[in-house]
Formats: structure tokens, sequence, C-alpha cells
């Protein structure tokens, strides 16, 4: 499965040929549409044969402001969609093996880091079988940027107000 800006990816006719679920997109797709194609077609595509593993390529050229992807995806949008894609993981029993990709913005990395947080204290990752969330994040997650923002804002220690 690949979700893609359809004017800018892949960019030849044989790349796109291989391409088993082509989820083609539109430029400025917002979190709204993004999200309910990549959990309809996430769905679809798991459905269709059983993985021994999956391997998640979590490109962030999808956000907004992106000057290659051509997308308008929300730093939390990027972090919801993280977050569909460990859960189905889960829900099946299947490894995942998530890998970073694509993104040509300084707060991208931060933005990374608030997604691999989040799935840690929803219990996704960290080890933790029985998907118990952490202690340190029994006051909720708390996102470092604003879609707007393009560094990370302060956040004081201590339990964070559940935002996520």
């Amino acid at each position: 499965m690949d979700v893609y800006n359809r004017y800018i990816y892949p960019g030849d006719g044989y790349a796109k040929r291989a391409i088993k679920r082509k989820v083609e997109l539109d430029w400025g797709t917002e979190d709204d549409e993004y999200l309910q194609k990549v959990e309809l077609h996430l769905e679809g595509a798991l459905n269709e044969v059983r993985s021994d593993i999956i391997v998640y390529n979590a490109g962030t050229d999808v956000l907004d402001g992106d000057p290659l992807g051509g997308l308008a995806i929300s730093p939390q949008g990027i972090v919801r969609r993280d977050e569909i894609v460990f859960r189905a993981a889960r829900r099946r029993g299947i490894p995942i093996l998530m890998v970073t990709s694509g993104g040509y913005q300084k707060k991208t990395a931060r933005i990374i880091a608030d997604s691999i947080i989040n799935l840690r204290c929803q219990g996704l990752i960290g080890g933790d079988e029985d998907g118990e969330v952490p202690e340190e994040c029994a006051g909720g997650v708390t996102l470092m940027m604003s879609s707007s923002d393009s560094s990370p804002s302060c956040v004081s220690p201590g339990p964070a107000p559940n935002t996520i």
C-alpha cells in the first residue's frame, strides 16, 4: 500500500505499476480525508494477505508546507496516522518495523519524536506486551509543536494534560 500525491509520485510508470494498493491524493489533501483513506486502505491491505511483518515507511513529506509533498497534513495528523498503523498491527499480532523518510522541514524531527512518544504512551511500543500505559504517560501526551509553529514550544516538567 502506498499513499501519495498523485501529481508528484512515483514519477515513472514502472514504479507505479509495482504498487499493489495505490492511494492517490490530490494537492492540498488535509487530515480528515488523508486519515480516512489511510485507515480504510490499511484495513483492506491487511485483509488481503496475512503478513509476517509490516514494514512501515512513515514519510513526513505529507506535512503541510513541505516543499516536495504538496499535501497539507498537520503534525497531529502524522501522529494519528502512525497510531492508526500501529494499532492495526497490534490488533492482528503482526510485528512492525517503522522507518522514516521524506520530510524536508526542520520541524519534522520533533513531529517524529512526538509520534514515538505517543506510541509509547498508548502502549503500542516499548516492550509492554499487555498494552499497559507506562506510568510516566498517565497524564496523557502533549504535542510539543502546533501545526503553525516551526519550533518546539516549552513544556513544563510533570504530568501533561491529555491533548491527543
